[in-house]
């Protein structure tokens, strides 16, 4: 079993090195994805004998997944091992979750986190918690950690997996296309050094969970467009109406018209309108599609 293990990096210099120094005895072969770094990144993954892929502007941590798992898609590895460049994970862990599938116990492992969170930030702890809870809404799933980095793929689950996220929202995207194609997940528990001395974050905590949060609605309403955009669309609709109502019964009896109720009236009627014909047609298109 040939083990190719993918690392998506930015201004990652301080810690390079010695991560690839570490991964190379669980590894066969180490591709680093530099996504844009300013720094001497790249240079520093070369040296210690990964192969690089660059990247001339920074992308997102999406785009970089993409570059790597189109190199995974033309290897012979049977194995991809996906870990983030910022040294929270531990290499010595690689065995444990390509385990889960040399064992055929999964098509992709996920790295659990969340066990013990005493050393997590509390706004890392309930944003994660967060994501995950509308990951699942999209997937209908139950994965307790689907922002971790730290995964295992088989080559068919690298072959069949298509997402389009360039930002953080891939690592939900991967999921629930993975679940569409019934690929087996599991989750294994590992370790996360959140003080590492280093700045584990190249992203604006607010920035990083609005960013995932708006591929995550996306694919909500795609995925669910009746159930979420239907349902909305007729309460606008019912609260329209019911606008309308109240206008005519005040210029009825006063003869004033109320300019403010009107714009809600219309608001309400044209949005609900919007969003109960934008959610039959999606409907429509994932009903063809699934056929």
């Amino acid at each position: 079993m040939k083990t190719l293990i993918c690392i998506p990096v930015y201004n990652e210099q301080n810690v390079i090195s010695n991560l690839i120094k570490k991964i190379q005895k669980y590894s066969d072969q180490i591709v680093v994805c530099d996504d844009g770094s300013d720094d001497d990144t790249a240079n520093k993954a070369e040296s210690s004998n990964a192969f690089v892929i660059r990247h001339k502007k920074n992308l997102g941590k999406g785009a970089a997944l993409k570059s790597l798992f189109q190199y995974a898609k033309n290897s012979d590895a049977d194995v991809v091992v996906t870990i983030d460049g910022d040294g929270q994970f531990l290499p010595e862990e690689i065995p444990k979750l390509v385990k889960s599938l040399t064992d055929n116990k999964s098509d992709i492992a996920i790295g659990y986190r969340f066990d013990d969170t005493t050393e997590m930030p509390t706004y890392r702890k309930f944003g994660n918690k967060v994501l995950d809870k509308m990951t699942n809404l999209a997937s209908d799933l139950p994965y307790r950690d689907t922002q971790s980095g730290f995964r295992a793929y088989s080559k068919k689950a690298i072959e069949k997996i298509n997402f389009s996220t360039s930002g953080f929202g891939a690592d939900s995207e991967i999921l629930i296309d993975a679940s569409r194609k019934d690929l087996k997940i599991s989750e294994e528990k590992i370790t996360v050094i959140y003080k590492t001395g280093n700045k584990t974050s190249t992203k604006n905590p607010l920035s990083h969970s609005g960013e995932v949060i708006t591929s995550l609605i996306e694919a909500i309403a795609i995925r669910h467009p009746l159930k979420y955009l239907g349902v909305s669309g007729m309460l606008l609709l019912i609260l329209g109406i019911f606008f309308t109502i109240v206008i005519i019964s005040i210029f009825n009896e006063t003869r004033y018209f109320s300019i403010p109720f009107t714009l809600l009236s219309l608001g309400s009627l044209i949005i609900g309108l919007m969003l109960l014909l934008m959610s039959v047609l999606l409907f429509s298109i994932n009903r063809s599609i699934r056929n």
